[in-house]
């Protein structure tokens, strides 16, 4: 048994956070403490993490049991059951079981049993060999395959689904409608209709406040409406910001959130912001020509932090090579590491970063 906590040697601890630099494989592993590790995780027996536990690179175990919120930027496999008290964040996971108390967001997942008390958000494909079940919504980028069924409020695909009863599988009285269906049960967030009212009612008037107060009422996930609350704050003062003066402004967090909202299907072509992400952005990039030192980066909390390097990892490209280069160096900051170190876990893995 190899036990991580708060007093175990060669950790970094940055505001009551925990670095692991390096994961050596081992049989089982307890982690005590909140932990990042910064490497792959090759454990032969079951991890046990009585916090959060988010993985840099790659993780393979026979078991995996979180109290807390589970992250993974790599590929997640465990021959036995994942079982997660908060949410689960992850590229690709395959598990026999998995199971959380929140939501599950991946862009693939395969699984003989996939539960979940929240939604679950796939980017690509979900394969399900018994049940995949949702208290709530299941939305699939492209669809659902496989022998099981699927339980949830409302199914969507991209695709049609490719399970081996088809529309059958989906199990009474639960209701399965292709994405591009206009009789959906209840608007979804990213309903076409949706989106058509946010581009030709709010957009000419330049009435994001309205837009996003509209998506606040119509969801009913705590994240969601966090996000899009953070959204309007942020829009809000840029807004001030850009009217007043931006010389004085350092915080590039403006940008990066300004990118994960132009980089979204909900702002997406509205001149009024892309402008506002331009101006910004071009103000950091005399920034860091010029002062490169001046530039710095407010984050006030654990989840602002992740929500960070998540939009990052999504919406990067689309701000400055040499601007990105240092945000992302900043938000890494935060935690007490190199840039260049974490850049070297990620590239490991085949992750394309800007970072050097």
């Amino acid at each position: 048994m190899t036990t991580y906590d708060d007093k175990t040697k060669s950790i970094i601890k940055s505001d009551g956070r925990f670095v692991l630099p390096l994961f050596s494989e081992c049989e089982d592993t307890t982690f005590k403490a909140s932990y990042i590790v910064a490497s792959d995780v090759n454990c032969k027996g079951k991890i046990t993490a009585l916090f959060d536990l988010i993985v840099l690179g790659n993780l393979e175990a026979t078991e995996l049991d979180v109290k807390g919120r589970f992250m993974c930027l790599g590929n997640c496999e465990v021959s036995g059951s994942i079982i997660v008290q908060n949410e689960i964040w992850v590229n690709n996971v395959r598990a026999a079981n998995i199971e959380t108390r929140d939501k599950i967001i991946a862009q693939d997942v395969d699984g003989d049993t996939i539960i979940a008390d929240g939604g679950i958000v796939i980017g690509k494909i979900l394969a399900v060999e018994n049940l995949a079940k949702s208290d709530k919504n299941i939305l699939c980028g492209e669809t659902a395959y496989g022998a099981g069924k699927v339980v949830a409020k409302t199914i969507i695909t991209g695709e049609p689904l490719d399970l081996d009863d088809g529309e059958d599988s989906v199990v009474s009285p639960d209701v399965y409608t292709p994405v591009n269906s206009s009789e959906l049960p209840f608007p979804t967030l990213e309903s076409t209709d949706i989106l058509l009212r946010g581009k030709t009612e709010y957009e000419p008037n330049e009435n994001y406040n309205g837009f996003l107060e509209l998506l606040i009422t119509i969801t009913n996930d705590d994240e969601n409406k966090a996000k899009f609350t953070r959204w309007k704050n942020v829009l809000n003062e840029a807004e001030t910001t850009f009217q007043i003066g931006i010389g004085e402004h350092t915080n590039i967090a403006t940008l990066i959130w300004l990118s994960e909202i132009i980089g979204s299907v909900y702002f997406k072509n509205w001149n009024s912001i892309d402008h506002l992400f331009k101006t910004f952005e071009n103000h950091f990039m005399t920034l860091v020509k010029t002062d490169k030192n001046s530039v710095g980066c407010t984050i006030s909390s654990y989840d602002e932090w992740l929500d960070a390097l998540i939009a990052l990892n999504r919406f990067g490209a689309l701000i400055n090579g040499d601007v990105y280069n240092v945000a992302y160096e900043l938000v890494i900051a935060n935690l007490g590491l190199k840039t260049k170190f974490v850049a070297e876990r990620l590239n490991e893995k085949g992750w394309e970063t800007h970072a050097e």
